[in-house]
Parts: C-alpha cells; sequence; structure tokens
C-alpha cells in the first residue's frame, strides 16, 4: 500500500522528483506516455546537480511542449511503498508544482506520445494511488488562497463601515480601502489596476468599466448611500466582492431593518433576495444563460431593473481577465464548468437615482453551492 504525505519543506538534498499540475486556459494538462494508455501529470527525476524548480521546468517543457508558461512550488511530497520507481518502499520526496501554460510548442522532446487538455481529471490515471492526491493537495491550497484574498475583500469592507464618516470624500475611502487591501495580503488589484470601485449618492446607479473609472471627490453626506467594490489579487488569485452601504444621522446602519429611508431598505432587501433565490435555483447543470434569464425576470417581477453595462449579473473567477465568461444571454456554459463565480446584481427602482449591489463569490462543492 502507497503512503503519500505532504510537508512545507524538507532538505533539498531530499528532493529526487517534481511533478507539476498543469492547467491552460482553464483546462486540466495531461500526458500520454507512448506505450500507455493511461494520463499522467508532467514530472520526473532531478538530474545531478540540478536545482530543483528547474527540474520541474525542464520536465514541463520536455512533456507538454510548454514554451511560455508560470510556474511554482506548491509543497513537497511524499511517497512511502513500493511501486515502479521505487523498489524498496522507502520514503521519497518531490516537489509539487503548478503550472499556467500559455504557450505550447506542438513538440515534446520525451517518452509522451501526446498531450490532452481535458475539462474533467481522467479516470484512467498512470499513478491512481499517488497524482489524484497530489491535484487533491493543490486544490485544497489553492481554494485556502482564494479564501484568504477574499476575507481581505470581507475585511476592508468591515474597516471602512466602521471607518468611514460623514464629511470624508470618496477619493479618501478609495485610499483607505486600497491601503487595508495591501495591508491584508494582496500584491495588486487584477480590475485595471483599481482596487476599490468607490460611488455614493446618485453615483450609485453608474455603472462603468474599470478602463473608464475616475474616482469622484464627492463628499460622505449626513444620510447617504455609498458602494464600494473590491477587486484584490494576491499573485493570480482573485478576490471579488462589493457592498452597499446605508448612512443615516452620520451613522452607517448594520441591520437592513433598521434602515429609515424605505426605497434603500427596499433596494438591500431585494439584494439579499436575489442572493438566497442563487443557493435556491443554481446547480452544477445551469448553464449561465439559464441563470441570466432567471435573475433577470426575478428582478422586473420585484419592480428591479438591471443597471449593469453590459447587461450581465457576474462572471467567472479566472487568472486573466479576458477569460472571464458571464452571467448573460447566449452563454451555454454551465455553473459548474468553472471553479468560481461572482453574483453581483447591480440593481434600482426606475428611474431612482440610487443604485444597490451585493457582490460574493461561488463555488460547488459535495454540499452544492456555497459562498466563498
Amino acid at each position: 500500500m502507497l503512503e503519500v504525505k505532504f510537508y512545507d519543506t524538507v532538505d533539498d538534498s531530499l528532493l529526487k522528483f517534481a511533478v507539476i499540475i498543469s492547467q491552460s486556459n482553464g483546462k486540466w494538462v495531461f500526458c500520454k506516455h507512448k506505450e500507455r494508455d493511461t494520463y499522467e501529470a508532467p514530472g520526473g527525476h532531478r538530474e545531478v546537480g540540478e536545482d530543483i524548480l528547474e527540474t520541474a521546468k525542464r520536465e514541463l517543457q520536455e512533456e507538454t511542449g510548454a514554451i511560455q508558461f508560470n510556474i511554482k512550488p506548491i509543497c513537497v511530497y511524499s511517497v512511502t511503498g513500493k511501486n515502479s520507481v521505487n523498489e524498496n518502499g522507502e520514503e521519497t520526496f518531490g516537489l509539487l508544482c503548478f503550472a499556467e501554460i500559455r504557450e505550447f510548442s506542438g513538440q515534446l522532446d520525451s517518452e509522451m506520445e501526446k498531450v490532452v487538455l481535458m475539462d474533467e481529471l481522467p479516470q484512467n490515471w498512470t499513478y491512481p494511488l499517488i497524482q489524484p492526491k497530489l491535484i487533491e493537495k493543490y486544490m485544497q491550497i489553492e481554494r485556502q488562497s482564494y479564501s484568504r484574498i477574499q476575507l481581505s475583500a470581507k475585511q476592508t469592507i468591515e474597516y471602512i463601515k466602521n471607518t468611514i464618516k460623514p464629511g470624508m470624500n470618496l477619493l479618501e475611502i478609495r485610499e483607505l480601502s486600497e491601503e487595508k487591501l495591501l495591508e491584508l495580503g494582496a500584491d495588486s488589484f487584477w480590475y485595471w489596476d483599481v482596487g476599490a470601485f468607490v460611488f455614493a449618492g446618485d453615483e450609485t446607479c453608474v455603472s462603468v468599466s474599470g478602463k473608464q473609472y475616475v474616482t469622484s471627490d464627492r463628499v460622505i453626506g449626513n444620510n447617504d448611500i455609498i458602494t464600494i467594490d473590491l477587486s484584490p489579487q494576491a499573485g493570480n488569485i482573485w478576490g471579488d466582492y462589493a457592498r452597499t452601504i446605508i448612512m443615516e444621522n452620520g451613522k452607517v446602519v448594520e441591520d437592513i431593518g433598521l434602515i429609515e429611508n424605505l426605497e434603500w431598505k427596499s433596494g438591500l432587501q431585494m439584494e439579499e433576495k436575489l442572493h438566497a433565490e442563487l443557493l435556491r435555483f443554481a446547480t452544477k447543470e445551469t448553464t449561465f444563460e439559464k441563470l441570466y434569464y432567471h435573475m433577470n425576470k426575478l428582478i422586473v417581477e420585484n419592480g428591479f431593473v438591471n443597471l449593469d453595462f453590459m447587461d450581465n449579473l457576474g462572471h467567472s473567477i479566472v487568472k486573466t481577465k479576458g477569460d472571464r465568461v458571464y452571467i448573460e444571454k447566449g452563454n451555454m456554459t454551465k455553473l459548474g464548468d468553472v471553479k468560481y463565480f461572482t453574483f453581483e446584481p447591480h440593481i434600482a427602482f426606475p428611474d431612482s437615482k440610487y443604485g444597490y449591489k451585493k457582490e460574493n463569490i461561488y463555488y460547488f462543492d459535495e454540499n452544492g453551492l456555497m459562498e466563498l
């Protein structure tokens, strides 16, 4: 019986192998050996005097033909027990890496017959007792990374709620938000280098691309409505989180039920209703288009309009802005075919000067649809 373990680090001299979990344009990258009908992640033995990360790069290039890629170490793994590459069964160690491949040469300089891009993990593994566990570990670490960056956005909104006061302008709020995101672990901002989109009053009805966004110097009033949309990034891991905040009598109102302005209360209650309906309605088989029509119908039936400048309700969370797919008509991608997606209805009453937004990231696990 083989046993697979994971470590943060071990002595470099112990690392004999490198395995590279790889993706390209959202698909898994696997190799098929010339003499086998099974699939495996690229990887191989460390050569004498070779840096272990160079081993990973070399094996990736040789076995997949990758010529443009980003690669990073994930953790150390070990295998104990006799197998095809370990006759005595002693514990052996390797470096587990992840690579995002942007371009392939089309030429393989190895024993591999071909490279296959897959939407789902293979059923016929070359190393069925090892590599599925490596994939599982990578996915666990990746989810933790997404959770951390999303948590930084949630904590930033709470920080702003406790900091904001009448007389502050939107430029100050943006600066405070972006500083807090960086303090909490973000290293950059994925949406046009804007970490915090901040709107207030009648600006909350504005829907604009980050490419055109300019923060106004509008001053927060004693009774005001403020929407903040955050886009932190750590490495190529995105967060995406937005909330509309109500200020009454100079203080932020945390409980929607206590909001005195009935229009503002109704707008935020509708946002809650839409997110609750998402959790009830969406399955892995639901297409982005089906969700688009269902939610827009609910928005209209409840007397609201969709304000989004692209007429969508959210998008997939990916590594490159241009790879996003949207909750829009014509998109037949299934929700379960993406790792994460946002739901961010931006709504208003017809002809009102006030808009409302609530954005979360969602994903599916064995229990169904979950908020990140």
